[in-house]
């Protein structure tokens, strides 16, 4: 019901009720008359309000003119049952405040005046000389004639002012409530119409999304899915029945329980691949409310995606068949030369031991330039359980150096121990040679050209450090930027993988290499690997050195 339609129920029980118990303990006799057509205009306006409010739009003139009324109603009825001083006289007070309520400020302070104005009347008429009543009247002359004689005129004006500060007061304040919480109401409102619209509009953004939302609650319960969440797990109307027997729910509700799970999970179902981004979320007072996932259908990405790694392996492979057939081509051509020649058999025993020699170093380079591409394709999760010693390792590749490449050039070699670590012996001499070579062929034209190799304990607890220096011109800055890259090199006859395998060496070894270089003092190659713990050492060498 509409507050108009409050007013009018409370209109007819408080007169109403006023009316039947005046009637029942005053006596019809004595306001029975009175009291029935006080009743009557009661009704009467009830029934005069709801027409007009049902053939026109309400109009405020139609409250004030019924707040008149019943002031002026309650007036008789009260004149009748007690006087201005009576205790029905309190029912003012409602009808004040009544006012103030549906009024306001306005309202509540002329209705106030208004009964103030009725009382006032009341205690007039009992103390006028105007009116001559006298008990052999009339009814109305005979109840007028009922205010005790005892009561002085000091006592009627204290009251009558007494009610019109208490009535005012009550009009004023019920008048500024009223209003307040008509604003307050008509802000909550707005909100509440904000709330609304913005809950319809992320409704239809949830539901046009073209990804799948699953949302569930602390206990795992289903909360919502939008439209394409249903069609990619299939679910009709009644999805609630059937999501919880779908691979996402269990998935999301392992990662609500779940703090190291991941995040984010490609899930394959049937012919489809979705990528289920998951989260949590709280609620107002930051405690968690539940979980969500976000369901993307990323068959054609992962399509393309594999087509495009298998275009980049064959274009890999391209490359790495043209590289190698240039590298290999160059000295095939050299060696079939010689072998010409000496097939000719026109060459002293000098010329042959050259041919003989030329073939050799080809062949040589031949097989070096196959192992580092062997190495390109060789798995890089490799787990080694055998003690190599690293000095062991140091000695070996610098033998190799001065006995081949290296033979121009000095060599020097700082050994602080003999560190044990868990390695292949080959693959890191392999490492070391390819970072030597490197520091040989950029001592070629420095007469005063030295290499440095040095084995010690790291700066880092439980690593070890090879470095190799040499004193040559140093790397420039923008081919240090691609240093480590395959088939990037700056020789004429250069591959471009030594230092790419011996970086890759050294990862397989759990170890790491980093390159320190300044332009005209040198450079520094640093390779860090993990030491093998004691224990492990002393129970292969059955405890004894």
């Amino acid at each position: 019901m509409t507050r108009r339609t409050w007013f009018q129920v409370g209109r007819i029980i408080v007169l109403g009720l006023f009316v039947l118990f005046g009637i029942l303990f005053l006596g019809w006799q004595s306001v029975g008359k009175v009291y029935s057509i006080v009743g009557f205009v009661v009704v009467l306006s009830v029934f005069l309000d709801f027409l007009f409010r049902r053939n026109q739009k309400e109009r405020e003139w139609q409250v004030w003119v019924q707040f008149i009324l019943d002031s002026i109603l309650a007036s008789v009825l009260i004149r009748m049952a007690g006087g201005f001083d009576g205790p029905f006289t309190a029912f003012f007070f409602i009808h004040t405040f009544t006012a103030g309520v549906f009024l306001g400020i306005r309202g509540g302070l002329v209705i106030a005046v208004l009964d103030s104005l009725m009382i006032a009347s009341m205690a007039f008429v009992t103390f006028s000389s105007l009116i001559d009543v006298t008990p052999t009247g009339s009814a109305f002359e005979r109840l007028m004639h009922t205010v005790p004689s005892n009561i002085s005129f000091q006592y009627a004006l204290l009251f009558v002012l007494i009610y019109v500060g208490f009535l005012t007061i009550t009009g004023l304040v019920s008048g500024y409530l009223s209003q307040h919480l008509l604003l307050e109401k008509g802000r909550s409102e707005g909100i509440l119409r904000e709330l609304r619209e913005a809950r319809t509009v992320s409704r239809e953004i949830l539901e046009s999304l073209s990804d799948g939302i699953l949302v569930i609650d602390n206990s795992g319960n289903p909360v919502s899915i939008n439209h394409s969440g249903r069609e990619i797990l299939s679910l009709g109307d009644k999805w609630r029945e059937g999501v919880c027997n779908t691979d996402i729910y269990t998935m999301l509700k392992e990662f609500q329980l779940a703090e190291s799970m991941p995040s984010v999970i490609e899930l394959s179902m049937d012919n489809t691949i979705l990528e289920c981004r998951m989260g949590t979320f709280l609620d107002h007072e930051g405690n968690s409310a539940g979980a969500l996932v976000a369901m993307t259908d990323i068959t054609e990405t992962f399509e393309l995606k594999r087509q495009l790694q298998e275009q980049e392996k064959l274009a890999a492979i391209g490359r790495l068949s043209s590289t190698m057939a240039h590298e290999i081509r160059n000295p095939l051509a050299s060696m079939s030369g010689a072998a010409h020649i000496l097939q000719m058999g026109t060459l002293d025993w000098k010329k042959t031991d050259r041919m003989t020699e030329l073939i050799s170093h080809q062949a040589k380079r031949i097989s070096e330039i196959i192992e580092g591409y062997l190495e390109l394709s060789r798995e890089s999760k490799v787990s080694y359980t055998n003690s190599v010693s690293l000095a062991a390792v140091v000695n070996e590749a610098i033998d190799v150096a001065r006995q081949g490449f290296g033979g121009l050039v000095k060599i020097e070699s700082h050994i602080e121990g003999d560190f044990i670590v868990f390695g292949n012996q080959a693959r890191l001499v392999q490492l070391l040679t390819n970072i030597m070579r490197n520091s040989v062929e950029v001592l070629e034209n420095i007469i005063d050209g030295k290499i440095i190799v040095s084995l010690l304990k790291s700066s880092i607890d439980g690593m070890v450090e090879l470095s190799v220096h040499d004193n040559g011109p140093g790397i420039p800055d923008d081919v240090m930027v691609h240093i480590f890259d395959p088939f990037f090199t700056t020789k004429k006859e250069g591959t471009g993988l030594g230092l790419f395998v011996a970086r890759k060496v050294a990862r397989d070894h759990r170890g790491r290499m980093d390159i320190e270089s300044e332009s005209g003092v040198g450079t520094t190659v640093k390779v860090s690997i993990p030491i093998a713990p004691p224990d492990v050492v002393t129970a292969e060498t059955g405890g004894n050195k």
